[in-house]
C-alpha cells in the first residue's frame, strides 16, 4: 500500500501493527482523535508525506525524525508544546506546518532543516525564536502571526495565507531580519505614518492640508499636479509626537492610475468630500473601493479611513448622503467631520481624529533600531540635494551607520519605501539598483509623462520623453522613469525600426489609458457575435487605468488594420493564430468583457491566455472583490462554482427563464479556457527562465508563451526572478529554483552573455543538470550572438544544444512579425515539454 486515507474518523490511536506498511508514501489522518503516536511511526521509511492535523497530540515521539524521505509533516490544530530535538533530523522536509498548536519554543535543531521551503508557526505561545531559524537556506515562507510575545507587527509578517502566492508573503529573511535586530540592539518606538489625502479635484485636498498644519487659507491655491508631499507633526497623540509623511493626490483622473505606485495598507487615509457637483456618493464609493482594493491588510481589513465633508460652510456644498449605510459597508470608515477651511470649522476635531487613529495602530510604534536610525538621519541631509542615487551607496551609508548585514539594509529599505521616506521597487531587477530620495521627483515626471501622452493620443517617443525629462541630466534615470511605468504596466514600449541591431532602434511607448476614447467599427461586431468564448469581470469599483495592464500585458497581440493598432482607452482587439478578442471595459457599468471568436482550438488558447493575464492582475490586488462569469448557453454562470463543481464531480445547476432547470456537466464549461490535464493535480515540470534584465520585454513575450502552454496542461509553472520576495536572499531563491527546475530556457543575447551571473552561475549549473538528466536546457536565440563560441568547465556545452527558434534562426530575424518566431519556440518547447511529461516518474507532495 502507498496511499492510506484515514481522515475524519474517530481514530484515538495507530496500532503498531502500522510498521508492516512499508511502502507507504502518504499517509493522511487529518481531523481524527489522536493523542499519541507510536514509536514505529518511524519506521515507514518511504514515507514522503504526513498528514496529522486536527488531532489532540500533545508531543512527537522522538522517532518522528528517522523519516529519512519525508518531505511533508502537517501537524496543524493539535496541542503540541515542544518538538523533540530529533525534528532536525528530516533532511529532506521541504514542508512543516504546526499552526494552532501551545509551543512556547522552538528547538536550536530546527536550524539542520536545510530543505525547509514552508514553514508555519502561527496561533501558538512562542516566546522567542532560535537564531538558527536563520540559516534555513532555502525557507520561502515563515508564518509566525498570532504570537503576541513576539511582538511583530501584522504589516511585517505579511500575507498567512498558506496557499497564497510568493508576490504576497514577507520574506523570512525580512521578517527575522526585523526580530533580531530589535532583540540585539537598543530601540525607539518608530511614531511615523503615512497620510494620504484623496478624493476628486477641487474639494479642497491641498486647504486641508494646509488647515491641520495652521497655515493660512488661501484663496488662489493651485490644483495639485500629480502628488505633493510634506510633513506633519501630530502632537494630539497621547503617546508621543508623530511625524506624518502627508502625501496629497492629484484628483485629475488621468492620474488615477498613478495612485498604486503609492497605496498601501501600512498608511492612513483621509477622503475629502463637496457636495458641489451633487456626486458626492459615487466619489465616496469609488475611493473607498480604490483604498479597500490596494490597501487592504492580509485579515482583509482596510486601513483606517476618515471622511471630511468640506466647504461646510457654504450650504450648497453640502454632500448629502446616508452615512450610517456607508460606514456600514465600509468599516474602515472611522469618522465624518465637517470641516471648512476657510473658517477652520472641524480642522481641530479632524486633528484630533487622526491623532487617536496614529495612537491604536501597532506598525506606527513599532521598535526602530538605533543603528537604523542613524543611518536614515544621515540620508536626510542627501534628500534635500539629489532626487535619487544608486542602492550601492544607499547600502555604504547603511553599513558606515552600523547597519552592516544585506538583509538589514534591504529591510530598512523596506521601511522607508513604506513610509514614503524613499522609494525602492525592489520586485523588478531594473528597478532594484535604485532609490528615489524624492518621491515627489517621480511623480511630478510621471504625471507630466501622462500628460504628454494625453495630448499625442497615448503616444510617447524618445524625443518625447527628454523633452519632458530635460530637466533630469542622468539619461539612466530618464530610462528609470519609462521602466517605472513598464513596470506598473502603465504604458508599454515598441519599436520603430526592423533592425536587429539593438543601437539602430527607435523605441516609442504607447500609454492605453492616454489612448483616444472611440472604438473601431470591428469592435461592435466582434461585441456582436454569437459563436464565442465570453467572459465577464464585475467590480465594486473599477479603478482607473485598470484595463491598460491587461492591454500592456498582451500589446504584443493586437490587431493591426491599416497599419493601425486596434486598441482605444477603454478596450483592444487581439489576434492569435485564426481567433480574435474583443477586451473592453464599461466604466460606467464597472464591468470587463472578453469575447473570443474563431476555430474551438485557437479560441481556447486566446481566451485561456486573456483569462491568465487578468487574474494574475487580480491576484496583485487582492482587494478588487471581482466576479467572473463565463457565458454558457446564454446563461452568465460564476466560474469558481463552474470550477469547484468540476474539482468535487458535480454536475452544474443551469437555470433558464421560461424553460426551466438543467444539470450541465462543468469541464465542458472549463475547456473553453484550458484542457483538463491542465486542471487535474497531476505533476507538470516546472520552468525556470534565465534572461538579462536588459531582455525583460522578450522575457514578458515567452512568458505569454508559457501560459499557453500551462493551459494546455504541458506544464505546471514558470519562475523568474521578478517574483523574488523583496528581502529576500536573492542568490539562494534562484540557486533553489534552477536546482528544482524541470526545464530551464535562457535568454541568449549578447547582454545575457555580457552578465556575469548568468555565465559564472545559472548556466554552468543549469548544463550540470542537463548532464545528470535532472533537468532539461533549452537556449533560445534572441540575436546573433557568440553563443556557439561560449564554452565551460561542464560536459556539455552550450553549443551542443538544440536551440530555437528552429533551425537556429534569432527573434529579431523573424519578419514582419516576431511572434511567429515565438509561436516557433512554443512549438519547441511543447515537444521537450510533452517528453518530460512521458518519461518523468516524479510525484508531488502536494495538500490535500
Amino acid at each position: 500500500m502507498e496511499v492510506l486515507y484515514l481522515a475524519d474518523n474517530l481514530h484515538t490511536s495507530l496500532p503498531p501493527e502500522i510498521v508492516q506498511l512499508l511502502a507507504l508514501i502518504e499517509f493522511n489522518i487529518n481531523r481524527n482523535q489522536l493523542t499519541a503516536l507510536p514509536q514505529e511511526i518511524g519506521q515507514l521509511s518511504a514515507l514522503t508525506v504526513l498528514y496529522l492535523g486536527s488531532n489532540k497530540l500533545t508531543t512527537l515521539p522522538p522517532e518522528i525524525g528517522q523519516l529519512p524521505a519525508l518531505k511533508g509533516l502537517f501537524l496543524y490544530e493539535n496541542q503540541i508544546s515542544a518538538l523533540p530535538a530529533e525534528i532536525g533530523q528530516l533532511s529532506a522536509l521541504t514542508v512543516l506546518n504546526l499552526r494552532g498548536n501551545q509551543l512556547t519554543a522552538l528547538p536550536p535543531q530546527i536550524g539542520k532543516l536545510k530543505a525547509l521551503i514552508k514553514l508555519s508557526l502561527e496561533e501558538n505561545k512562542l516566546s522567542n525564536l532560535p537564531t538558527e531559524l536563520t540559516t534555513l537556506p532555502r525557507l520561502r515562507m515563515l508564518h509566525l502571526h498570532q504570537n503576541p510575545e513576539l511582538k511583530i507587527p501584522t504589516t511585517v509578517l505579511g500575507s498567512s495565507d498558506w496557499e497564497e502566492g510568493n508576490n504576497h508573503w514577507t520574506a523570512p529573511q525580512t521578517i527575522l531580519s526585523y526580530y533580531f535586530s530589535r532583540t540585539n540592539n537598543p530601540a525607539r518606538p518608530l511614531n511615523e505614518v503615512k497620510l494620504l489625502i484623496v478624493g476628486r479635484g477641487g474639494t479642497g485636498k491641498t486647504s486641508t492640508i494646509r488647515a491641520i498644519q495652521s497655515l493660512p487659507f488661501c484663496d488662489t491655491e493651485e490644483s495639485t499636479a500629480g502628488i505633493a508631499l510634506c510633513d506633519w507633526q501630530m502632537t494630539d497623540c497621547k503617546k508621543d509626537t508623530v511625524t506624518a509623511h502627508v502625501w496629497d493626490f492629484a484628483g485629475q483622473v488621468i492620474t488615477h492610475s498613478m495612485h498604486q505606485f503609492f497605496f498601501s495598507e501600512r498608511s492612513m487615509y483621509v477622503l475629502v468630500l463637496t457636495g458641489r457637483e451633487n456626486n458626492e456618493l459615487e466619489d465616496a464609493e469609488y475611493w473607498l473601493r480604490l483604498i479597500m482594493a490596494f490597501g487592504k491588510d492580509e485579515h482583509g481589513n482596510g486601513p483606517p479611513v476618515i471622511i471630511t465633508l468640506n466647504k461646510w460652510d457654504d450650504k450648497s456644498c453640502r454632500p448629502k448622503f446616508d452615512r450610517e449605510a456607508l460606514q456600514e459597508r465600509y468599516p474602515c470608515i472611522r469618522a465624518f467631520i465637517e470641516t471648512d477651511c476657510k473658517s477652520a470649522r472641524g480642522i481641530d476635531k479632524l486633528k484630533k481624529a487622526l491623532a487617536k487613529q496614529a495612537d491604536q495602530l501597532e506598525w506606527v510604534h513599532q521598535p526602530f533600531p538605533a543603528t537604523w536610525d542613524d543611518a536614515r538621519n544621515k540620508l536626510a541631509p542627501k534628500r534635500k540635494k539629489r532626487p535619487h542615487l544608486p542602492f550601492d551607496e544607499f547600502r555604504a551609508l547603511c553599513t558606515a551607520n552600523g547597519v552592516e548585514k544585506d538583509i538589514d539594509q534591504i529591510a530598512l529599505a523596506d521601511v522607508l519605501h513604506n513610509l514614503g521616506i524613499a522609494l525602492n521597487y525592489r520586485r523588478d531587477p531594473r528597478l532594484r539598483e535604485s532609490t528615489v530620495l524624492q518621491p515627489d521627483w517621480l511623480t511630478r515626471n510621471v504625471y507630466k509623462l501622462l500628460r504628454r501622452a494625453e495630448k499625442k493620443a497615448g503616444v510617447l517617443t524618445e524625443a518625447d520623453r527628454d523633452a519632458v525629462l530635460r530637466q533630469e541630466k542622468d539619461i539612466e534615470m530618464r530610462a528609470y522613469l519609462m521602466q517605472i511605468m513598464e513596470r506598473f504596466e502603465v504604458a508599454y514600449c515598441t519599436e520603430t525600426s526592423e533592425s536587429p541591431l539593438p543601437k539602430a532602434k527607435a523605441p516609442h511607448w504607447l500609454l492605453p489609458q492616454a489612448l483616444p476614447d472611440s472604438q473601431p467599427k470591428a469592435a461592435a461586431t466582434l461585441a456582436a457575435a454569437t459563436e464565442a468564448t465570453k467572459l465577464r469581470y464585475s467590480y465594486p469599483a473599477l479603478p482607473e487605468g485598470f484595463l491598460a495592464r491587461a492591454i500592456v500585458r498582451t500589446h504584443e497581440f493586437i490587431e493591426q488594420e491599416g497599419g493601425k493598432r486596434l486598441q482605444w482607452a477603454n478596450g483592444v482587439i487581439l489576434a492569435m493564430d485564426d481567433a480574435r478578442a474583443l477586451l473592453r471595459a464599461t466604466p460606467q457599468e464597472r464591468q470587463i468583457t472578453l469575447t473570443v471568436v474563431g476555430p474551438e482550438d485557437a479560441r481556447r488558447k486566446l481566451a485561456g491566455l486573456c483569462r491568465s493575464h487578468m487574474r494574475e492582475i487580480h491576484s496583485d490586488i487582492p482587494g478588487l472583490g471581482q466576479k467572473e462569469e463565463t457565458l454558457f448557453k446564454d446563461q452568465w454562470l460564476d466560474s469558481s462554482v463552474v470550477e469547484a463543481d468540476e474539482k468535487h464531480g458535480k454536475p452544474t445547476p443551469l437555470s433558464i427563464p421560461g424553460v426551466g432547470s438543467f444539470q450541465i456537466d462543468p469541464t465542458a464549461v472549463n475547456n473553453a479556457y484550458d484542457t483538463k490535464a491542465a486542471r487535474n493535480d497531476e505533476w507538470k515540470p516546472k520552468v525556470f527562465i534565465s534572461y538579462s534584465k536588459a531582455n525583460v520585454r522578450q522575457r514578458d513575450s515567452l512568458v505569454n508563451q508559457l501560459n499557453i502552454l500551462a493551459n494546455e496542461g504541458l506544464m505546471d509553472k514558470h519562475w523568474h526572478d521578478r517574483m523574488i520576495i523583496p528581502g529576500e536572499n536573492w542568490n539562494d531563491r534562484i540557486q533553489a529554483e534552477l536546482n528544482e527546475a524541470d526545464l530551464i530556457v535562457l535568454l541568449l543575447s549578447n547582454n545575457a552573455l555580457g552578465t556575469k551571473y548568468i555565465t559564472q552561475d545559472e548556466i554552468p549549473l543549469a548544463l550540470a543538470r542537463h548532464d545528470a538528466k535532472q533537468a532539461c536546457f533549452v537556449p533560445i536565440i534572441l540575436e546573433d550572438c557568440r553563443w556557439v563560441q561560449f564554452k565551460t568547465d561542464t560536459k556539455t556545452q552550450l553549443a551542443d544544444l538544440n536551440a530555437l527558434p528552429e533551425k537556429g534562426k534569432p527573434i529579431v530575424e523573424w519578419k514582419p512579425n516576431q511572434l511567429k518566431g515565438w509561436k516557433s519556440v512554443s512549438d519547441g518547447l511543447a515537444v521537450v515539454l510533452t517528453e518530460i511529461l512521458k518519461t518523468s516518474k516524479k510525484r508531488d507532495t502536494r495538500r490535500r
